[in-house]
């Protein structure tokens, strides 16, 4: 289906630590947790494998340190088929995220960038060659890195895809006409300073996020809520698919990974955006991060 697409992420490669609780302890108070482990994960390395568990040939591009938990990173990206020769394992320390799950299924996260805040401008954007069809990007590397990164993939004519997370006021304006920006409900009110909580307000974050990084397609992640598409003249919501939710990690960057590469191949922003909903409902409906990453097989099999 997406087999034919050459992809690149420019991102984030982290080990987390996931902690599961019933309960949140408040300031000052202890509770007892369920289960911890260890995963593979940061956004963009989570993005890489969503879009190479749904067959897409797939490019790292980021930085990890020569430790132990950079070794078994790159290991995974292995593992997963996914190019990590844009990879540098030159960092100081491998980053590193803390997630905390509670008994319903919501999570929180602390990041620690490490060698993340390390990669080199020129060097990610290098990698960004006449072979990638599509480069997907988010905000957990330095501004400078994916400013970089989205401005050469404009030149060149290759379908960019902004994620927005982690939540800052990123300087949009410094990256003008990608094909899709995408950020979450928190992140669009770090970025326009309005709430997306009702379709006024959904319709109003969208046109300032268009007016700021003159995107071709503005797509809000609205939780359980579904998405959102403005296109500069409508807008339209679409609701997401019913699951249990099990855990919410990377149920956005799987979200985004299969939001564009359905756009790359069908050119359909709202087949896209249904494609999206499909591949989170499933991904939320797993424990892990690229655990739960869905393959073709599962949308094949999904029952709504």
């Amino acid at each position: 289906m997406y087999k034919n697409i050459r992809a690149a992420v420019v991102g984030s490669i982290n080990m987390d630590i996931v902690l599961n609780m019933e309960k949140v302890p408040e300031v000052g108070e202890n509770v007892l947790g369920t289960t911890y482990g260890y995963a593979c994960g940061g956004k963009g390395a989570n993005q890489a494998i969503g879009l190479a568990r749904l067959g897409a040939k797939t490019k790292m591009i980021g930085k990890v340190a020569d430790d132990t938990n950079g070794k078994r990173l790159i290991e995974n990206l292995e593992k997963n088929g996914i190019d990590y020769s844009c990879v540098s394992t030159e960092g100081t320390q491998t980053g590193l995220a803390a997630i905390i799950i509670d008994g319903d299924g919501r999570n929180r996260i602390t990041v620690y960038e490490g060698a993340n805040a390390e990669i080199d401008p020129k060097e990610a954007a290098d990698c960004i060659d006449d072979e990638t069809d599509l480069l997907l990007v988010q905000f957990e590397t330095k501004e400078e890195v994916v400013v970089k990164c989205v401005n050469r993939a404009i030149e060149k004519g290759i379908t960019t895809v902004i994620d927005c997370g982690p939540a800052k006021n990123f300087a949009l304006e410094k990256m003008q006409g990608a094909t899709i920006i995408s950020p979450n409900e928190s992140e669009t009110k770090a970025l326009t300073g309005i709430s997306p909580d009702a379709e006024s307000t959904v319709l109003e974050a969208s046109k300032k996020l268009m007016q700021r990084s003159k995107a071709q397609f503005v797509v809000l992640k609205l939780g359980e809520r579904g998405c959102s598409v403005w296109d500069g003249e409508s807008l339209k919501i679409m609701p997401t698919y019913k699951t249990k939710v099990v855990d919410t990690t990377a149920a956005g960057d799987s979200f985004t990974a299969a939001l564009a590469l359905e756009f790359k191949r069908s050119g359909d922003i709202y087949a896209a955006c249904d494609m999206g909903n499909k591949v989170g409902a499933i991904a939320v409906s797993r424990m892990g991060a690229d655990a739960s990453m869905p393959t073709i097989e599962d949308i094949v099999n999904f029952n709504i």
